[in-house]
């Protein structure tokens, strides 16, 4: 039997389409960070975490996206992604030599401990998703969500083949398995730990992580089994994480 391949990824990706599209729903993507800010304010998006925000980052179209979920032409859901290539140094080793700018910090006020799998594991090619949201109208299907979430990794993989795909998902949320519908299949808890956790982050957050093997082993089941992501609809509170 042929191991699973970006063929397969290609196949999950049309289908997640496929059904939005029965669903009403269209993906698109925006490469003009500044525009697509304004895009997600425009359907309540409060905040923006520092590392996909356009005013710490200068970011190409080849190493950054926004995509947006639409319904007819309304935007009612949106997530962004930046790609970095770390081969000299660890997931973890980034984090500490980028967070204080990005939450202007001193020396002593970075993360001072990050879970096991940022600093032995994550590195090489690393895309990280984040700005997560879906307009308070659009809330409340598990299917949508699924679809949505399983289209960016396919969309990310396909784009680069990165080596990983990594989120923060907040603790009541990746207790509820939003974890797992956002298409993760790692979850490590206490992320980062923080003296004073910085505006958007918490102590308690998960990371989760998917790795490239992973994800032809995810697409290839699904694509041929949707029901195994896709057969339950139903959700009872936040479609929301900060990332």
């Amino acid at each position: 039997m042929e191991r699973p391949s970006d063929l397969d990824v290609a196949k999950l990706f049309s289908l997640c389409l496929e059904k939005m599209r029965v669903l009403e729903l269209e993906v698109v993507q925006v490469t003009d960070f500044q525009v697509a800010e304004e895009r997600a304010r425009s359907m309540g998006k409060a905040s923006f975490t520092p590392m996909l925000s356009s005013s710490f980052n200068d970011f190409s179209k080849d190493d950054a996206f926004w995509l947006f979920l639409q319904k007819g032409s309304k935007d009612v859901g949106c997530v962004a992604c930046r790609r970095d290539n770390l081969y000299s140094e660890s997931l973890s080793e980034f984090w500490s030599r980028t967070q204080k700018r990005y939450y202007g910090l001193c020396d002593a006020g970075v993360s001072h401990s990050h879970a096991p799998m940022a600093v032995n594991e994550i590195r090489g090619s690393v895309a990280y998703l984040g700005e997560f949201f879906i307009a308070e109208t659009a809330r409340g299907s598990r299917k949508q969500l699924a679809l949505f979430t399983h289209a960016l990794h396919a969309y990310a993989h396909l784009k680069w083949r990165p080596d990983w795909l990594y989120a923060f998902v907040r603790l009541g949320d990746n207790r509820k398995g939003y974890g797992v519908e956002y298409g993760f299949n790692r979850h490590v808890p206490a992320a980062q730990i923080w003296p004073s956790p910085p505006d958007g982050r918490q102590n308690s957050e998960y990371l989760t992580a998917i790795s490239r093997e992973e994800i032809l082993h995810m697409a290839d089941c699904y694509w041929r089994n949707p029901d195994l992501f896709l057969s339950f609809d139903s959700l009872t509170s936040v479609e929301k994480f900060r990332t």
